[in-house]
């Protein structure tokens, strides 16, 4: 191979700085054979959307502060006579310095991620990416990141279309139409006469996909996520690329690592669940602990609704007339109640997993108080599944939550494994149940 991967994409990037962004040909391989030499290779980088957020997030965030706090500030005195008397409204502008507040944290931490990430330039081989063929590429990131971390990379077709509220008003929508989800390759390199350190990565995408349309009120589009959780402000970068029917292969020689891949994934479910593999018996258990992080916003959110509630029904006592003030009041009471409830659940529940020679016992827990026991003979069981559990999308970045289900014959459910982000981590799980477990359903 005369010139090296890494350099190429970085000479690309720097020539299209001075030609105006140009296309060029280059020859990334000299191997004969290859259908793909001598194939388009786009020299100017495909760029996320970090920059356009970080100016976006400051300007709100400046423009929201420079008139909430000024008009706080003139309003103290009143405010604090009100409370004094016992009205409580005027304490509802608080709220506005407060929103004031989390979008300086927000901007803060954005800008910490730019001056430690950078541009994060994304350089496709092929260029477009292909339906039937690769969508592959280098993801140029800064040489001090961590070395010794996942980087998860994640390919998404999303359909996104306009709907219409009950004012008529248009808002936009997204639908999930394919994801799939990899651990990235790390390779060292070279930008601006530093070192870097690039993610290399390679989707095989089925053919039959929608291909990349113009943005419209209805369109499809492709996007690439990447993020990795790593001490101080986490990489978590999105970029939106052309992807056609072409049926082309990429040129950067990755291979894909089966036994790595499997290993990789076992790796993780045993980071989430404890597992004893004897003779006739297949033994796992999803300890508590479980879904901090979603625990505790859900107990968040169930405080601020007791809260609200606390204070509609104050001030709906204080006026005889306000009675939506004295309903909303106890309709958000009754919600926070099993908000509450499912908060304290999520992080506090533990499933216990036996599988037999003769039947599959499954036991939920709740801070070891028993919520629950089936069992169900192998005899009677008829499949074990993948079920798709929960789609959630943070900054543009999807994540679908799998469990392991076996299903008897009639129709009883048993959930075997949970908590499984991501397909190829569920089908990984699927595969070493049925193989421990001698299931062949």
């Amino acid at each position: 191979m005369p010139v090296c991967l890494c350099f190429q994409h970085q000479l690309s990037y720097r020539l299209s700085r001075a030609d105006n962004r140009r296309i060029i040909n280059v020859n990334t391989h000299s191997a004969k054979g290859n259908k793909n030499k001598g194939e388009a290779l786009r020299a100017d980088p495909i760029l996320s959307n970090a920059k356009s957020d970080l100016y976006g997030i400051w300007v709100f965030t400046l423009f929201w502060n420079a008139m909430s706090w000024p008009i706080l500030a003139a309003a103290a005195e009143t405010l604090i006579d009100q409370f004094q008397q016992g009205d409580w409204k005027l304490l509802l502008a608080l709220l506005f310095p407060l929103i004031g507040l989390v979008g300086l944290a927000i901007a803060i931490k954005r800008l910490m991620a730019w001056r430690r990430f950078g541009e994060t330039p994304l350089f496709l081989n092929p260029f477009p990416g292909s339906i039937g063929g690769h969508v592959a590429g280098t993801i140029c990131l800064p040489g001090s990141i961590p070395k010794d971390i996942r980087y998860d990379i994640s390919l998404v077709c999303v359909y996104t279309y306009e709907t219409r509220d009950s004012d008529n008003k248009h808002r936009s929508a997204e639908r999930m139409i394919w994801q799939h989800s990899q651990a990235a390759h790390l390779r060292r390199g070279m930008s601006r006469g530093r070192d870097s350190m690039n993610l290399l990565f390679r989707f095989d995408v089925p053919e039959g996909l929608p291909r990349s349309e113009s943005k419209s009120g209805n369109y499809h589009h492709w996007r690439i996520h990447v993020y990795a959780e790593m001490e101080g402000v986490d990489l978590d970068r999105s970029f939106d690329i052309p992807v056609h029917p072409t049926s082309e292969l990429t040129t950067l020689g990755l291979k894909q690592n089966v036994r790595q891949k499997s290993n990789q994934y076992l790796e993780q479910l045993t980071s989430i669940m404890r597992v004893e593999v004897g003779t006739d018996l297949l033994h796992m258990v999803f300890p508590q602990g479980r879904r901090k992080l979603l625990g505790a916003v859900t107990i968040g959110a169930g405080i601020l609704l007791l809260v609200f509630g606390f204070l509609m029904l104050k001030l709906g006592s204080q006026e005889q007339s306000e009675f939506v003030l004295t309903f909303t009041g106890l309709i958000c009471l009754l919600v926070s109640a099993p908000v509450l409830l499912f908060g304290l659940y999520m992080p506090c529940n533990a499933l216990d997993v036996k599988i037999a020679k003769d039947s599959i016992t499954v036991r939920r827990a709740v801070l070891g108080i028993g919520l629950y026991r089936k069992k169900v003979a192998m005899s009677q069981l008829k499949q074990v599944v993948l079920e798709e559990g929960v789609r959630s999308q943070v900054n543009g970045r999807y994540t679908v939550t799998y469990c392991v289900v076996a299903i008897g014959q009639n129709g009883e459910k048993l959930v075997l494994a949970e908590g499984l982000k991501g397909k190829p981590l569920a089908e990984e799980a699927l595969h070493f149940i049925r193989a421990n477990g001698n299931l062949v359903v």
